[in-house]
């Protein structure tokens, strides 16, 4: 019997639709993000190379920390033993320096829900975005980076009827792509997720949080911003001495974040190096309250430590050493060298 020219044997043909159900299949999956796959800059500016990943630490904790009971008290006896640089608002936004343990601590403690508002600002304006395989880039695909005190005094950090009051780096960047690596939202807008990272979320009706959101997660935040790892999770402190939760204590890294440099995270948090973090705790109101903390002399945990202290349940690390930069009022709290960096948390009042 004679085949026809166009004719295909059975056997091909179911092939080919299986092949072709697979692609079709394939194709409506969300896309896995992926996380940064490139070197960072160090302590003085040098670059650290290389794509091995260190190891998470085992059993990772995960989701949104919760709080253990309003934090306020705890606030405010920190408060009176710190030395407070200026009130706005009536307590609405504070400024605060502290010398503890050879070391020293400069923060702003807001209360949410009120007359103050937070939001991240980024340098020139620019918007962050996602290339077609997840990756960090800026939308118009340049490089923008710039000091806190740039941003803050910029005209693009400008917010009708709110006098801007303080700023604090936060997002870690590289050196080629230099926008945050972390999840960034901005006024509602989800702008980049990377739920590999832990995120702080500023949400409606005065309430905060620290965790690992998801895309669809964010979509509930005001303002977020990535950073990590995380420091301080439901009122445990993170260490490297441990590997598993004992007592205060809970392992570094405790949510398993993606991190290619995991090893030099390490050596931050052990060492001595400027340190940035962002922490949030409950007042009595069941509202939350914010703190933006920078460290000097301290080692990580003493930072985590001093942060549960202040009533926080959770707080998130940012990018250190060089890029530490706070500001208030337009001037750097502290004198230091200090690098370019693409994003800030700024701290505004309602006027």
């Amino acid at each position: 019997m004679s085949r026809s020219p166009l004719s295909i044997p059975y056997s091909v043909l179911a092939l080919i639709i299986a092949v072709g159900a697979a692609a079709i299949f394939m194709a409506l999956q969300p896309p896995k993000p992926i996380m940064s796959r490139w070197g960072a800059a160090s302590a003085g500016g040098q670059t650290i190379g290389g794509e091995a990943r260190a190891e998470a630490a085992p059993a990772p904790l995960g989701g949104v920390a919760q709080p253990f009971g309003s934090g306020q008290a705890m606030l405010e006896s920190y408060a009176q033993a710190s030395a407070l640089r200026e009130d706005v608002g009536g307590g609405q936004v504070r400024m605060f320096q502290r010398e503890v343990a050879g070391g020293a601590l400069d923060f702003i403690v807001v209360r949410l829900g009120g007359a103050a508002q937070v939001a991240v600002v980024n340098a020139d304006g620019a918007t962050p975005a996602s290339d077609a395989g997840g990756d960090t880039m800026w939308a118009d695909g340049q490089r923008h980076l710039r000091t806190v005190q740039e941003m803050a005094t910029a005209p693009y950090a400008a917010r009708a009827g709110h006098e801007l009051l303080g700023a604090m780096a936060f997002g870690f960047h590289g050196d080629v792509r230099t926008s945050d690596e972390g999840s960034v939202v901005i006024d509602g807008q989800v702008l980049r997720s990377n739920p590999g990272r832990a995120t702080l979320c500023i949400g409606g009706q005065g309430h905060a949080s620290i965790g690992m959101l998801s895309t669809k997660a964010l979509e509930g935040c005001q303002q977020a911003i990535g950073g990590g790892p995380v420091i301080l999770w439901e009122g445990r402190v993170a260490s490297t001495d441990v590997g598993s939760v004992q007592g205060e204590l809970v392992p570094f890294n405790p949510l398993g974040e993606d991190f290619v440099l995991l090893d030099w995270r390490r050596h931050i948090y052990t060492g001595s190096f400027p340190k940035t973090a962002a922490c949030v705790g409950l007042l009595d109101s069941g509202e939350s309250f914010l703190v933006l903390a920078t460290s000097f002399n301290m080692v990580g945990v003493d930072l985590a430590r001093q942060l549960r202290d202040m009533g926080c349940y959770a707080a998130l690390g940012g990018d250190d050493d060089t890029s530490t930069q706070l500001v208030w009022r337009g001037q750097l709290v502290r004198e230091k060298t200090i690098r370019p960096v693409p994003d800030a948390i700024a701290v505004y009042i309602r006027q």
